[in-house]
């Protein structure tokens, strides 16, 4: 199965609309809104990369009421390739899990050449996008249906973070609050998609069914975690959850994936933290992890190796590390997180 797209990148003429703005007045393509709505709902990020006026063009755009639908634009007169990136960049997407689609063969050609993970398409082919897998979630949670609102706070996080004189200024003003809590049937679907999207803050890639969640809720000896966080600029809703096991004096984690949206606030630090100092408090003596390197998260085998483990040697039949935690407890949380 094709990877998901996360973000789709939409040029604008003869794309979206028919004809250019300076020259004639444009129409929207039949059928195109519905296919933007649509791929929102999905919680699919949409974005533009086009060359124009970007004054013009994006007043176009709200008159046809479809401007807030497109976060992070990129209107101007540099080649796609370099706005791709910025969005890219500035939503911090991977390449692969990005799209761009344009009516222009060169253009096309010119993406496949430069960014060559990035998925081009026809714009001859717009209305069909909704039918594809890759643009079509196995579930569809709260989380996907307020995506783009989640993302266009962060933007909000990140241009007021250069109003402060530090980093640590900016994270302390921003009140962040998180909660741990086991998971209820209700956070399943969330719980799912996060395996599905999550790569980079992952530590074993595993996907697991929604039937074999549901036994993972009441089956002795396991348990799935969901964290939640929320600042002064708004709720990231479900962006964490952990699936651990435990035998005799033994908890070990066998499973943490945490939403890129948070990275580089220290949010998986102390989601880790949490889960190790319930445990700890909880009696028991020995605490495991486990870590399967897939390519993308090297930045979860350092979390692991800052928060006090120590690669065991040890090797499960799927691949999976087996790490031992041999830090000091409680383990540090960032002061700049509040844990309810």
């Amino acid at each position: 199965m094709k990877r998901l797209i996360k973000c789709l990148v939409w040029d604008l003429y003869n794309t979206i609309w028919e004809g250019v703005i300076l020259e004639e007045e444009v129409t929207i393509r039949e059928g195109l809104p519905e296919v933007i709505t649509e791929l929102d709902r999905r919680g699919i990020i949409q974005s533009v990369a086009s060359r124009g006026d970007e004054a013009v063009a994006s007043a176009n755009l709200s008159r046809h009421g479809l401007a807030e639908y497109f976060i992070a634009p990129q209107i101007n007169w540099l080649p796609k390739f370099r706005s791709i990136r910025s969005i890219c960049s500035e939503l911090n997407f991977s390449p692969d899990a990005t799209a761009f689609i344009d009516d222009d063969p060169f253009e096309r050609e010119q993406i496949r050449f430069t960014i060559p993970d990035v998925r081009v398409y026809d714009a001859a082919d717009a209305l069909s996008l909704p039918d594809l897998p890759e643009f079509t979630p196995e579930t569809i949670t709260r989380e996907s249906s307020m995506r783009r609102q989640l993302y266009a706070a962060e933007l909000q996080r990140h241009k007021a973070e250069s109003e402060y004189g530090s980093r640590l200024e900016f994270l302390t003003s921003c009140g962040m609050k998180l909660s741990v809590r086991p998971a209820v049937h209700a956070d399943l679907p969330r719980v799912a998609e996060l395996m599905s999207r999550t790569h980079q803050l992952n530590t074993t890639g595993l996907m697991i069914d929604r039937e074999k969640l549901e036994e993972y809720l009441t089956e002795p000896g396991r348990c799935v975690m969901v964290a939640e966080l929320n600042d002064r600029f708004g709720e990231y809703g479900i962006m964490a959850a952990a699936i651990s096991e435990t035998s005799g004096d033994t908890w070990k984690l066998g499973y943490l994936a945490v939403s890129c949206r948070v990275m580089g606030r220290g949010i998986e630090k102390a989601v880790l933290a949490k889960l190790l100092n319930n445990a700890v408090r909880s009696g028991y003596r020995a605490i495991q992890a486990d870590l399967k390197e897939t390519g993308q998260n090297r930045m979860m085998k350092a979390l692991y190796q800052m928060t006090g483990f120590r690669n065991t040697g040890r090797k499960d039949e799927e691949g999976r590390l087996l790490y031992q935690f041999y830090g000091s407890h409680p383990v540090t949380m960032p002061e700049w997180v509040e844990v309810l």
